[in-house]
């Protein structure tokens, strides 16, 4: 299988100034005493983002164990998240500016994660805009750390400059700018800024941000794959996009087109299961803990004031939301059509070769497929593909060597 696109990986100068400063902080412990340290605080964020959804300003963010316990371990996976939505806002439609600077915002950036990602990308794209880039943030400590990161890390993310800005963002007045970004993006921090809010207070709160957006810029969310988060989103964005005349939505699905699964029961939920690229600091920290790093999992949403492209409204093209399915007799799943519907999409494993039906379990949730012909069988909204030659995958990033 050849990726559609190849995401450039988690760079090593990164993994090694976060450690770095973990052994800077604690110079009179051993590396391993350092490592335990940081696994009691993974621990407890790990619990904090998952169970107690605790986040006030003195959960996290505010002690040095609890920044640089982040950096070592839930870094890179917030980085991997973004990155991964960043090649799909651009198969989706995103263009930089002909000339000038691309601006980007970046809302709840903590250390940074999210904007880093996307500033990296950039570079390693080839994209030779200047970038200039706005972070903004409750914890003025995560800030300080995000500014050193881009200052002594800049040969990574040339001809860019950083702004940071420490302010409440759970308030409107907060999200005042006059300029307007190219990209504005809310890496897994939607959820913690609106906590306590109602979905229509989430909605206005969300219309406040896309009035941030340039003409033809996007807004990219990356939000923790749990079902009531993941659907929170989608019905918060199927809101913006029937109330608003300026918005529109671009993905996780096609034409505009709101998600299918967040108001009725299934097995599944609109959220991405990717391969994760994770760093050996990562590993040695999960050597005791066992916590699941071999897989990113998150919600996405992309929204612009452009209309998204209009895709034939059938099940010709869909986007892959279950596990792939290998049983005795086919290889399936559950797949989204760009007619807004959900199909199970099957193919017989006779038909195929060994390499052909190794090639198709490794397809990834979140993957875009077409395919040029479909036979409809007796079963309602099943599809079966006759040929591996039928399909082809438009969006299917992976990870480069």
């Amino acid at each position: 299988m050849k990726p559609s696109f190849l995401l450039p990986r988690y760079p090593k100068e990164l993994e090694d100034w976060w450690w770095e400063k973990a052994l800077q902080k604690w110079p009179e412990h051993s590396e391993e005493k350092t490592l335990n340290l940081i696994r009691k605080e993974v621990v407890l964020q790990s619990d904090r983002f998952n169970k107690t959804r605790s986040f006030d300003p003195n959960s996290y963010g505010s002690r040095d164990l609890s920044v640089l316990a982040y950096g070592n371990f839930f870094f890179p996976r917030t980085w991997n998240a973004m990155t991964y939505c960043t090649a799909e806002a651009i198969f989706r439609g995103w263009k930089k500016p002909g000339s000038g600077p691309i601006r980007i915002l970046d809302i709840g950036s903590g250390t940074g994660a999210s904007g880093l990602s996307v500033l990296y990308m950039i570079k390693k794209l080839g994209i030779h805009n200047p970038v200039f880039m706005e972070s903004w943030d409750y914890s003025g400590k995560s800030l300080t750390f995000l500014k050193n990161i881009h200052k002594e890390l800049n040969y990574l993310w040339t001809d860019s400059k950083l702004h940071t800005q420490r302010t409440d963002l759970r308030y409107l007045p907060a999200l005042r700018s006059k300029q307007k970004f190219d990209l504005i993006l809310l890496g897994y921090s939607l959820n913690e800024i609106i906590e306590s809010k109602q979905i229509t207070e989430t909605t206005n709160w969300l219309e406040g941000v896309t009035n941030l957006l340039s003409p033809n810029g996007y807004l990219i969310i990356t939000e923790p794959a749990e079902k009531e988060t993941c659907n929170n989103l989608q019905n918060i964005a199927s809101l913006i996009s029937k109330g608003s005349k300026n918005c529109f939505i671009h993905a996780p699905y096609f034409n505009g087109l709101d998600c299918p699964l967040k108001d009725k029961e299934t097995h599944y939920y609109s959220h991405e299961v990717r391969k994760n690229h994770f760093s050996n600091i990562q590993e040695k920290i999960n050597r005791p803990l066992n916590l699941e790093i071999n897989l990113v999992k998150f919600g996405m949403l992309i929204l612009s004031k452009l209309k998204p492209n209009n895709i034939p409204m059938d099940a010709r093209t869909c986007r892959i939301v279950s596990p792939i399915n290998k049983k005795k007799g086919t290889v399936g799943f559950i797949g989204i059509a760009s007619d807004g519907s959900e199909y199970r999409y099957e193919i017989q494993r006779r038909s195929l070769k060994p390499d052909q039906t190794k090639i198709l379990t490794k397809l990834e949730r979140g993957d875009v497929l077409n395919f040029s012909e479909l036979e409809t069988v007796k079963e309602e909204h099943k599809k079966r593909i006759p040929t591996y030659e039928s399909i082809s995958w438009p969006f299917s990033p992976r990870w480069s060597d």
